[in-house]
C-alpha cells in the first residue's frame, strides 16, 4: 500500500514518465542494464593501449565539462554523470582483475591478494555509496493542523551520565523554550550518573550524591521531570528505556544532553507523523558549535565544511530516498507505539541508535530525514576523545554487520538491505587504508611484488579511475566535503580503527558502551600520545624514498614499478604529513564556544545615551561580537543594552558590558559579555543564542562551493608544512626528551652528592 509519505519520495520527473507505483525497481533495473552494457564494453574494447588512452581520458574530459553544467547536478541528468564515472571505474577493475594478478611466489601472492582485496573493498564501498546517493531528497517541514487539540503529545528525553551539570542545564532550559503546547510537552532529565548503585558505592558516593542533588535542583527550577534508576544496566539504551517506561506521550524526542534544541524543533518534525501513520522516525542533522579535533588541530580554514557535514547533509538525504535514514541517537523524534513494538531502544550492540532503526525498518515502518539543523551540540575536544567516539561507532556498526547480517535480514526491502550493509561495511575502511599505505613500502623495502603494471598502463587505466572517482566524490559531496579531505580524515583514523574492527570480528558481543567526553577544556598545547604509532608510520614512509632512489639505479628493469611506487609513496607521505597536525592538541579554555553568526542589533550605550545599529559577527552563550560606526569614544566595561530579533520575529532585550574594543577610523569591532539579571534571565539568553534554527542554517550556507584548485593546493601545502613541524616536535618529545630528562636528573644527582660531600 502506498502511503502519503511514499508519494513524496519521488521527483516530478518519475511521476511524469512512469505510471506504476514501483518506481524504485524501474530505476534500479535501468541502472543494472546500463551497468551491464558498460561491463560488456569494458571487456569487449580492443586492448590496444593507444585506444585505452583515448577512451579513459576522453571520458574524464567529458566529466570535466558536465561538472561545470548545473543541470547535471540534479536528477535525472545527475545519473548520466554517475554512469560515466562508473564505467571508468569498471574499466579499471576489469583491467586490474584480468591483467595484473600474476603468480611469482607464495609471499608475493599473499601481499598481491591482500592489496587486490583492499581495492575490491574500496570499489564496492564506492559503488554502494553511489547507489545510496543516486537521488537525494530534500524534505521540508510538514504542515501542522490549526486545531491544537490534534497535536500529538511529546516526551523530551535528555539522558546524561558524567557530563557537566551546566551542559545539562542549558539543554533542559532550551527544551522548556520549545514552541509547542505546554500541556502536550513533558521534559525528562534521565540521570545515569547518580544511580542508586553509584550513590551506594563508597568510591563514587559523594560525587553521585552531589550530582543527584544538583540535577534535581535544576529540574525543579526549570519545571521539568528528573529520573534516575537502580543501576546503569545497558548503558544509554537502558537509561532511555527507563525514561520510556516512566513516560506516556505519543512521540519521543531524544536529545543528547549537549544537544541544545531550537524553539521550532517540534513544529518542524511533528507534522510528518500526522501525515503518515506508518512513520516511526524523523531524524535531523547533528550540528556542532565547535570544530572537531580533525578540523581544529590541522588548522583547516574556517569556511571549510565541518567533518560531519557529508554524513548528515548528503549521505542521509540519499538514504532517505530508499526509506533507510536511520536513528542517530539524538535530534530524532520517534513514535512510541512502534518503538514499544520492537522492544524499546535496542541494546544488543553499542550503537543502539542505528540498531533500533534497523528493527523499526525490519517491521516495515517508515523514516524521514529533515535536512535542517534543529540542535546545536558539542564535538569531542581532543583527538583521544574523538577516537574513543569513532571506535564505538566502528565497533557498534561492525557488531550489527556480524550479529544481524543486513544483507539477509527478512523484513527489510532489498534496497534497505544494501543501505544498511553499506553503513556497516564502511567501518572496515581502516584495514584497506592501512594496506594502501604500506603497499609501496612492501615493494621498496622488502622487494615484495604485489602490483604488476607499467607506467603506461597506469596512465591509461588507473589515473582515469582515480581522477574520475575524485571528480564523482566532489560532484556528489563537494558542498559538504572538500576534495582530498575524505582521504585525510580516513587516513588519520585508519591506524586506530583497524584493530577495533578486528576485535569485533573475533568477539562480536565483547564491546561495551563508553561515553564520549564532551565540554572538556584543554589547559595548554600538548602532543597526544597517540602520535607515536603514527610517527613510526611516517618515519617508515620517509625511509622508503632514499631506498627507492637507490633501487632506481640498481634495478633498471624495475624502473616502471619503482616510479609507480615512488609516486604512490609520496602521496601517502603527503597525506601523513598533512594529517600529523591533528595530534597537537591546542589550548581551549573558553567556557562557551563562539560561532560565526550574522544579524542586526540596536545597541544602546547607557553612559552615552546613544543608540546605534550594529552587525552581529559571532555569538556564544557568554556574549557576542559586533561591528558598528560611532563618533564617540568608548570606555572599558561600557554598559550596553542589545535589542535584536530572531527569525521568528521575537524581540530580545539583553544587558551586557563591552569586554574588547578595536577601533578602525570611525568604526568599532567589539566583543561583549552578557549580564544575567532579572531583566535578562538565563532562559532568555539560552533562547536567544540557541533557539533560532535559521542561525545554524546561515552558518551552514556560508560556504557552499568547493575551493578553487589553487586555494586547495595552498591549503594542503600549509597543512603539510604544519604537520612536518609537528613531526619534529614529536621526534624531540618521544626520542630526545627522555634523554634530556635523564641527563638533567643525572646532573641533579651529582650536585646533591657534591653538596653532601661539602657538608
Amino acid at each position: 500500500m502506498t502511503t502519503l509519505i511514499a508519494k513524496d519520495r519521488y521527483s516530478a520527473f518519475f511521476n511524469a514518465i512512469f505510471s506504476d507505483n514501483n518506481k524504485k525497481k524501474i530505476l534500479v533495473v535501468s541502472l543494472l542494464i546500463a551497468m551491464s552494457f558498460m561491463l560488456h564494453l569494458s571487456t569487449g574494447i580492443n586492448k590496444q593501449l593507444s585506444e585505452q588512452y583515448f577512451i579513459g581520458w576522453s571520458l574524464v574530459a567529458v566529466l570535466m565539462v558536465f561538472k561545470r553544467i548545473d543541470k547535471f547536478k540534479k536528477p535525472p541528468l545527475r545519473i548520466l554523470f554517475i554512469l560515466i564515472s562508473t564505467f571508468i571505474t569498471l574499466r579499471y577493475w576489469m583491467w586490474r582483475t584480468s591483467e595484473t594478478l600474476i603468480w611469482t611466489d607464495t609471499l608475493d601472492f599473499i601481499g598481491m591478494t591482500a592489496l587486490y582485496l583492499a581495492e575490491l573493498y574500496a570499489i564496492a564501498i564506492h559503488f554502494m555509496g553511489i547507489f545510496t546517493n543516486i537521488w537525494p531528497l530534500e524534505n521540508k517541514a510538514a504542515s501542522l493542523p490549526e486545531d491544537l487539540s490534534l497535536y500529538p503529545t511529546v516526551d523530551v528525553l535528555i539522558p546524561t551520565y558524567n557530563e557537566s551539570e551546566d551542559i545539562v542545564k542549558i539543554t533542559a532550559a532550551a527544551a522548556v523554550n520549545i514552541d509547542y503546547p505546554k500541556d502536550k510537552l513533558n521534559i525528562y532529565i534521565l540521570d545515569d550518573g547518580s544511580t542508586v548503585a553509584k550513590r551506594n558505592n563508597p568510591n563514587s558516593a559523594q560525587a553521585a550524591w552531589d550530582r543527584h542533588y544538583t540535577l534535581r535542583r535544576i529540574a525543579k527550577e526549570l519545571g521539568v521531570n528528573y529520573l534516575t534508576r537502580e543501576t546503569n544496566a545497558r548503558a544509554k539504551a537502558g537509561n532511555q528505556n527507563h525514561g520510556i517506561r516512566h513516560s506516556s506521550s505519543d512521540l519521543l524526542l531524544t536529545l543528547d544532553c549537549d544537544h541544545v534544541p531550537t524553539k521550532d524543533i517540534l513544529k518542524t518534525m511533528v507534522g510528518w507523523f500526522i501525515k503518515d501513520e506508518k512513520l516511526a522516525l524523523v531524524q535531523t542533522p547533528h550540528f556542532f558549535i565547535n570544530q572537531s579535533p580533525l578540523e581544529k588541530n590541522i588548522s583547516v580554514m574556517q569556511d571549510a565544511p565541518g567533518e560531519n557535514e557529508m554524513f548528515y547533509r548528503s549521505i542521509h538525504t540519499g538514504l532517505d530516498f530508499w526509506n533507510s535514514s536511520f536513528f542517530c541517537g539524538s535530534a530524532a523524534l520517534l513514535r512510541r507505539k512502534y518503538l514499544i513494538e520492537v522492544g524499546g531502544i535496542s541494546g544488543e550492540t553499542i550503537t543502539e541508535d542505528c540498531e533500533t532503526a534497523f528493527f523499526l525498518h525490519k517491521k516495515g515502518h517508515n523514516s524521514v530525514f529533515l535536512n535542517r539543523p534543529l540542535v546545536c551540540g558539542l564535538s569531542p575536544e581532543t583527538f583521544d576523545d574523538l577516537i574513543l567516539q569513532r571506535s564505538r561507532w566502528a565497533q557498534g556498526m561492525t557488531q550489527i554487520l556480524f550479529l544481524n547480517n543486513p544483507l539477509f535480514t527478512i523484513g527489510l526491502k532489498w534496497y534497505q538491505r544494501l543501505c544498511y550493509f553499506n553503513n556497516c561495511f564502511f567501518w572496515l575502511f581502516g584495514v584497506s587504508r592501512f594496506l594502501f599505505t604500506i603497499a609501496p613500502a612492501l615493494f621498496l623495502l622488502l622487494g615484495m611484488k604485489i602490483y604488476f603494471a607499467s607506467v603506461t598502463q597506469v596512465i591509461a587505466y588507473a589515473l582515469p579511475h582515480i581522477i574520475g572517482s575524485m571528480m564523482l566524490m566532489d560532484f556528489m559531496y563537494g558542498k559538504y566535503r572538500w576534495p582530498f579531505f575524505s582521504e585525510l580524515f580516513e587516513n588519520i583514523q585508519s591506524l586506530f580503527l583497524m584493530p577495533v574492527a578486528f576485535s569485533v570480528m573475533l568477539n562480536p558481543r565483547k564491546p561495551s558502551f563508553k561515553v564520549t567526553p564532551k565540554g572538556k577544556g584543554v589547559e595548554e598545547d600538548y602532543l597526544s600520545a597517540m602520535a607515536l604509532p603514527f610517527l613510526v608510520m611516517c618515519m617508515i614512509l620517509i625511509l622508503v624514498l632514499p631506498v627507492a632512489v637507490i633501487k632506481w639505479f640498481r634495478y633498471p628493469l624495475y624502473r616502471d614499478v619503482i616510479l609507480i611506487t615512488i609516486a604512490w609513496c609520496t602521496y601517502n607521505l603527503s597525506l601523513a604529513m598533512a594529517s600529523f597536525g591533528v595530534f597537537l592538541e591546542k589550548k581551549q579554555i573558553r567556557r562557551y564556544h563562539r560561532l560565526w553568526a550574522k544579524g542586526k542589533a540596536l545597541v544602546f550605550f547607557t553612559r552615552l545615551k546613544e543608540t546605534i545599529e550594529a552587525d552581529i559577527k559571532d555569538i556564544s552563550l557568554s556574549g557576542l561580537g559586533f561591528t558598528f560606526k560611532l563618533n564617540s569614544i568608548l570606555m572599558p566595561k561600557e554598559h550596553i543594552t542589545l535589542e535584536t530579533r530572531d527569525s521568528y520575529g521575537k524581540k530580545f532585550n539583553i544587558e551586557a558590558h563591552i569586554t574588547k574594543i578595536i577601533k578602525h577610523d570611525d568604526a568599532y569591532t567589539c566583543g561583549c559579555e552578557f549580564i544575567s539579571s532579572n531583566t535578562t534571565p538565563f532562559s532568555t539568553l539560552v533562547s536567544f543564542v540557541y533557539g533560532d534554527s535559521q542561525r545554524w542554517v546561515n552558518f551552514w550556507e556560508r560556504q557552499k562551493k568547493s575551493p578553487n584548485p589553487m586555494k586547495l593546493f595552498y591549503l594542503i601545502i600549509k597543512m603539510m608544512l604544519n604537520g612536518t613541524k609537528i613531526i619534529f616536535v614529536a621526534i624531540f618529545q618521544f626520542i630526545f626528551r627522555p634523554i634530556k630528562i635523564y641527563i638533567q636528573r643525572l646532573f641533579s644527582g651529582r650536585q646533591k652528592i657534591q653538596v653532601s660531600d661539602e657538608g
